[in-house]
């Protein structure tokens, strides 16, 4: 658990995401390294979100003190192993001004009826069956046949992804690649659009950014090396 007495530890459970999945997803997520920013900077989480390679983190918005930036882990996605997607939360005077998450190599501000999506000071994100990028509400998984595809028909598709963060930090294999496919393929599902399943990020979820990203390379490896999943 987080040492409640950081004051960075306490705002980031303040506002910690609530996610919603759908009623047959089999994957949820475990850890969530945070980080809080007081000034325009990088994102430690998303490439896209530094200068020079894409939109760094900006305080461009009246009433914002800080940035907490989520960095939200899964083991499985279901075409590939593991998977890390961003949630930010721009909180000003104990409020929550703006919430952003990550979608597909990209990232949205979270809105609905023009306001953060929010339960108490917490938002509400809803994430994509299988797939785990995020949204503020259902309606952007529409047509459902394309959200259908790589749950049931792609499974597995993709193997041992290994992106930019932690290239030369994760190995991997054909015979990783064959093994990893074959799991989530046993996995595929057909995604129901029932949104009734909920993770709560909570304090014991939550640790430091850094010590996630250090984690990271070891969870793949004794991953690799269980003798079944």
């Amino acid at each position: 658990m987080i040492p409640t007495m950081h004051p960075d530890a306490d705002l980031a459970a303040a506002h910690a995401p609530i996610l919603r999945f759908d009623r047959a997803e089999p994957f949820l997520p475990s850890r969530v390294g945070y980080s809080v920013l007081r000034s325009r900077g990088d994102s430690a989480v998303d490439p896209r979100r530094r200068s020079g390679e894409g939109t760094p983190l900006e305080f461009d918005l009246p009433g914002v003190e800080a940035i907490i930036e989520y960095g939200i882990w899964w083991d499985w996605e279901i075409q590939h192993l593991y998977e890390l997607e961003a949630a930010w939360v721009y909180v000003g005077d104990e409020r929550v001004l703006r919430v952003e998450a990550s979608w597909h190599g990209r990232f949205h501000e979270m809105q609905v009826e023009g306001k953060p999506p929010l339960r108490d000071r917490r938002p509400v994100l809803y994430s994509q069956p299988g797939k785990h990028a995020f949204a503020p509400e259902p309606g952007w998984f529409e047509p459902r046949e394309a959200y259908i595809e790589p749950c049931r028909d792609t499974a597995g598709s993709m193997g041992l992804l290994v992106t930019s963060l932690f290239e030369g930090r994760i190995v991997k294999s054909p015979q990783d690649d064959a093994r990893v496919s074959a799991y989530l393929r046993s996995r595929a599902f057909t995604p129901t659009f029932i949104f009734d399943r909920e993770f709560s990020v909570e304090p014991a979820h939550l640790c430091p950014w850094p010590e996630l990203k250090e984690w990271i390379p070891g969870r793949i490896a004794a991953i690799l090396e269980a003798s079944e999943w």
